[in-house]
């Protein structure tokens, strides 16, 4: 074992908190700067790129800015339209601006940002199970190959959708039809795509989403029926032809581009809280998003469980398990319900294309649906 994990192993924290992305990151900082002992553990190495669609809507601007990280200054790009195309029709809806950022940038900063606040971060650490006892929580973890414990009074998941630490007694049940996800990014090639503007192809078997990034690269994020991979001989043959038959130009470079996976997405976790232990982010559950809304969802159940993590330091009060159900689906269910009833109808070509036709007459339809996607979460 290093020097490093022989003390955090010996050391009673607080919080520790598993998994280092948006949820996770920002929970580590608002935990610190409440002034508790915060551990923030995550498998990877940073920075690292993640299946993901890198916009960040008007919402979750709203929560990092509350932050008090300044992610304009990272290089993220403002996006304010978002342009939607299906068999060759199109249509163009403004957006309260958001801003679009490699993950590799915004998790990094995200971390950096909590470690000021005072939280310690531990990569390459692999947690893979959880026990309560008596006044705290071990968390049986592996770094380098080496098998250690860690001790908290309360331990916060924030694994994602892979996760594996609650993976023994705690399920999520995938919906049957659950798409999975797919990203990646192209150096030199937004010539064909304009900066501030979301491109969205949509097909029978998936979407596609792209964005230019910081430094002039372009992000792409897709939702595929597994099927569709396997017929087209992989992801990047499966996303250039969605994008060929929504009309939209396909990127220079995308056959040599270098994919991240996710797993099924659209997903529900029965129980998300347990004796000493609140579970947070895309490890919570998760549907298929429709612009740049995941992230706020992460980030606003990052500041959420906040209160409750507190109150769980101090002294653990079994009602906190319900008090954080009932947030927590106040917090997010008649957003995320928005959300799924937008994925049912992009699996319907023709549905989509006479929603795109409507929307190309008058844009103004589509005010009430970006603006409910997009309103800032009032009571956190």
């Amino acid at each position: 074992m290093d020097k490093a994990s022989e003390d955090y192993s010996h050391r009673l924290w607080d919080v520790l908190i598993v998994g280092a992305g948006v949820a996770g990151a920002v929970t580590a900082h608002g935990a610190a700067r409440m002034g508790k002992s915060v551990l923030l553990i995550d498998k990877a190495v940073f920075p690292r790129g993640k299946a993901c669609g890198c916009c960040l809507n008007h919402a979750a601007v709203e929560l990092l800015e509350r932050a008090g990280l300044d992610i304009r200054a990272l290089g993220a790009i403002p996006v304010e339209r978002f342009l939607m195309s299906s068999g060759g029709i199109s249509a163009m809806l403004t957006l309260p601006t958001g801003l679009a950022l490699s993950r590799e940038i915004l998790d990094t900063a995200l971390i950096t940002h909590a470690q000021h606040a005072g939280a310690i971060f531990m990569p390459q650490t692999l947690a893979e199970h959880t026990e309560v006892s008596p006044f705290q929580r071990t968390v049986r973890v592996t770094k380098n190959g080496i098998p250690s414990l860690l001790r908290a009074k309360v331990v916060i998941v924030a694994d994602g959708l892979a996760g594996r630490m609650l993976r023994e007694n705690n399920h999520q049940a995938i919906a049957p039809a659950a798409r999975i996800g797919v990203a990646g990014t192209l150096d030199n090639a937004t010539g064909q795509y304009a900066p501030g503007t979301i491109y969205m192809a949509c097909g029978r078997h998936g979407y596609v989403g792209v964005v230019q990034v910081e430094a002039e690269r372009l992000h792409i994020a897709a939702a595929l029926d597994l099927d569709v991979i396997r017929d087209a001989s992989g992801c990047g043959h499966a996303i250039a032809k969605i994008i060929r038959e929504s009309g939209m130009p396909l990127p220079n470079g995308i056959e040599g581009c270098r994919w991240y996976g996710a797993p099924a997405l659209t997903r529900r976790r029965k129980c998300i809280a347990a004796e000493r232990l609140f579970v947070i982010g895309d490890a919570a559950g998760y549907v298929e998003p429709f612009s740049g809304e995941g992230m706020a969802w992460a980030l606003a159940g990052g500041y959420s469980v906040l209160p409750l993590m507190a109150q769980a330091v101090d002294y653990w009060n079994p009602g906190l398990i319900e008090q954080w159900r009932r947030r927590y689906a106040d917090l997010l269910e008649s957003r995320q319900q928005v959300c799924r009833t937008v994925m049912r109808l992009l699996r319907h070509p023709r549905l989509t294309q006479l929603t795109l036709r409507a929307l190309r007459v008058s844009p103004v339809l589509g005010t009430p649906l970006v603006s409910w996607i997009n309103h800032p979460f009032l009571n956190l």
